[in-house]
């Protein structure tokens, strides 16, 4: 088996711009819901929604050229059924970006929903009311917009714009539901007053002797007695939001100060800016309210824009973003101490084609997909020598690319986003270079699709819409139309009657999606096709694996649905045996004809290395060796080794051999009996005989490849 290291591949991410967790912290008395989540918005547009309990991306809600995220409210409202027994969450996210729009999303489908025009300036910051009931927005102008959400989702009415002036609203937060706290482009820090929506009293920040300070950021704690704020000249300022007075300022940063953040109690503050530095701020003295600079660590190699905190039992993350482009992780309670992540950006998933002894690699990035030529078995040391850009095109298109789909014939070439499917012809031009024909097709124009995928025979393009819903479209049929995939729910006579046993479970299971409010936590994010064509496989976030009958349309198994979503599929090359990797870094292999666990996963899923299953880095991509869009391998191996990687590791899975497993040697009890019985554990060789002397080792069936340990990953990177 050959790994090549493409140096020539430069995956283009972008600058964070804004972060929002979608529940308030409530105190270590209180324990994280389940649905909670965050937001990341980023410059070229891009929401990704991530759940924090591990740290993994979800979903990633596609933006457009020239719509940078640049400020996110996440709202989570609870209702609770008349009778009582039932409570459900309602989660809503908005987001403004260059515009004088507020744009509300729905997450389930990943569109917009809903645009509020504030009718003012472009809108430089957005906040919400602690009721969640109202957003207010800065704008550039000097307005500040009221705008009433509690309608429920897809309504924003204009509730009416507070006492004007001349300067641009640079941060905004409400103190209470009736007041709200601005800071301005002039240096001045202004309190509105909701009910009359007059400007009640003004504080001034220092100025600078060439310009006008700008204040940056605001912070309201939750007592409703102290407000923060972070200026231009790098100076934290404490005030009392009682009397709008001055209490402390410290000049802890050399630059300017853009983003705040505090813990649940309101005893810890956090600031970051343009200097790099997130300094720790503690309050000492309760009876003359004295803060006091703890302590600052440099994590980031650029800006901070942008910081986000939740505190609550057991979480407790500082999270931070900005120019550097990667989401770094602290812990509030142990931030000068304990150990950080940085979170590696990792592309999106490769489609890879093999051509004779040729492969190509299609990449993409915003709305520009190139496609790379790489020799097979290349002859040369130099990376330079083996890699031939083939194609390369730009979208007209001003929406981000959702999927890219190279057919297996090297033929077709699919692109997706939002709005349309594109579909082109790949024309070979010479041995190295492709010419690109765009190809009509009147049913993708207005069709958006988020994962596109073609066949075996390369005749027909699979789409997954952004409703979740499966279209089939035809190439080269007169008619051109878009056939709807709706397999029939045929079941074997067992699973049937599995299924009727656990119905009120499976019942209760979809209940629970519709009450912790994240509705995409359905839609399908994963297809794979069998090497003899004949099988389809869907996966959706929530984790749950759909094996269906491509040539019938029918559904053959739907396995057990795994705790966390999945990462990747991959059916073997005899199409027997489906590989499939989930969040939690575990690999289930299940046999498609019998639609359950291979006795190999049956006796080793759960034995995997603990090195292996807790590396930070979650998996990216599973191959079996010897598939049509992998590499290397003998004939007899094909079907029993797989492949893994993540942005930091790659891994081998020989499934010919069972994990290693040592006993532990019995011991005696207080009372001088032995117990009976013995005790199993799993581990790499060399734990093994660390922990078991005297027994021989077995040889592992996981073998990483890696910098340094694998399960240290980021962590390993530590900062003052």
């Amino acid at each position: 088996m050959n790994f090549y290291r493409c140096r020539f591949l430069e995956p283009e991410s972008h600058s964070i711009t804004a972060l929002a967790f979608s529940h308030q912290s409530a105190g270590s008395s209180t324990k994280a819901p389940k649905s909670l989540r965050l937001a990341v918005g980023r410059t070229n547009g891009d929401i990704e929604i991530w759940n924090p309990r591990g740290i993994l991306h979800e979903l990633t809600i596609k933006g457009g050229r020239g719509r940078s995220i640049e400020g996110l409210v996440f709202i989570t409202t609870t209702t609770t059924s008349a009778d009582g027994n039932l409570t459900t969450e309602h989660s809503r996210l908005f987001s403004i970006g260059g515009a004088t729009t507020i744009t509300e999303w729905d997450l389930s489908t990943g569109l917009p929903l809903a645009h509020h025009d504030c009718n003012a300036g472009i809108v430089w910051c957005i906040a919400a009311s602690p009721d969640r009931k109202s957003i207010v927005a800065g704008c550039d102008d000097g307005s500040v917009v009221v705008v009433d959400v509690s309608g429920g989702k897809g309504v924003l009415e204009h509730k009416r714009i507070l006492q004007r002036q001349k300067s641009r609203v640079l941060s905004i937060v409400f103190r209470s539901d009736e007041q709200v706290i601005a800071g301005c482009a002039d240096g001045r820090i202004r309190v509105y007053q909701v009910s009359d929506g007059r400007i009640k009293s003004t504080m001034r920040v220092d100025k600078a002797q060439d310009e006008e300070t700008l204040v940056w950021s605001l912070l309201a704690l939750h007592d409703g007695k102290t407000l923060v704020s972070g200026d231009s000249t790098g100076s934290v300022k404490f005030w009392d939001a009682t009397h709008f007075s001055l209490l402390q300022s410290f000049r802890a940063h050399e630059a300017d100060v853009l983003s705040l953040a505090s813990n649940a109690a309101g005893n810890t503050i956090f600031s970051a800016g343009v200097d790099r530095k997130i300094v720790r701020y503690s309050f000492l003295d309760a009876k003359v309210r004295r803060w006091a600079v703890m302590s600052s660590r440099l994590q980031h190699a650029k800006d901070i824009r942008a910081l986000a905190s939740y505190d609550t039992r057991p979480l407790s993350l500082l999270i931070s973003g900005g120019v550097e482009r990667a989401l770094v992780v602290n812990s509030m309670v142990n931030f000068m101490d304990g150990m950080f992540r940085k979170i590696a950006y990792t592309p999106q998933a490769q489609s890879i084609t093999k051509v004779g002894d040729r492969i190509l690699l299609p990449t993409w990035n915003d709305n520009h997909v190139k496609v790379w030529d790489i020799d097979r078995f290349p002859t040369s040391e130099y990376e330079a020598k083996f890699k031939r850009l083939a194609s390369s095109l730009t979208l007209a298109n001003t929406e981000n690319i959702t999927d890219v789909a190279l057919s297996p014939d090297a033929k077709y070439l699919a692109v997706a986003n939002n709005a349309e499917v594109k579909l082109f012809l790949l024309l070979r031009h010479g041995e190295t270079t492709f010419k690109v024909k765009k190809i009509a097709a009147n049913a993708l124009a207005d069709q958006g699709a988020v994962v596109v995928k073609f066949d075996v025979s390369s005749n027909n393009l699979v789409l997954v819409t952004p409703e979740s819903e499966i279209l089939i479209y035809s190439i080269g049929k007169p008619d051109g139309e878009l056939q709807e995939f709706n397999y029939e729910q045929q079941q074997q006579p067992q699973q049937q009657e599995e299924e009727k046993e656990d119905g009120d479970g499976e019942e209760r299971e979809n209940q629970q999606a519709d009450v912790s409010g994240q509705l995409y936590r359905n839609n399908m994010n994963r297809l794979a096709f069998s090497p003899d064509g004949k099988y389809l496989a869907v996966a959706t976030i929530a984790g749950q694996v759909t094996i269906v009958n491509w040539a019938t349309q029918t559904k053959i198994w739907t396995l057990p649905r795994l705790p966390t979503h999945v990462c990747a599929l991959e059916f073997s090359p005899d199409s027997g045996s489906l590989a499939v990797v989930s969040a939690q870094t575990k690999v289930h292999v299940f046999d498609v004809e019998v639609g359950a666990l291979t006795a190999w996963s049956r006796k080793n899923t759960n034995l995997l290395s603990q090195e292996f299953v807790q590396a930070n880095d979650k998996p990216s991509g599973v191959w079996f060796c010897g598939n049509s869009s992998g590499q290397g391998g003998d004939d007899d191996d094909n079907n029993n080794k797989l492949q893994l990687w993540s942005a930091s590791w790659i891994a081998n899975v020989d499934m010919t051999a069972d994990m290693p497993v040592f006993r532990v040697p019995k011991r005696k009890l207080v009372d001088g009996q032995k117990s009976n019985g013995t005790t199993t554990s799993t581990g790499v060789a060399s734990k093994i005989a660390k922990t078991a002397n005297g027994i021989t080792d077995k040889k592992s069936s996981v073998s990483s490849h890696g910098n340094g340990k694998l399960a240290k990953g980021q962590d390993s990177n530590k900062s003052d």
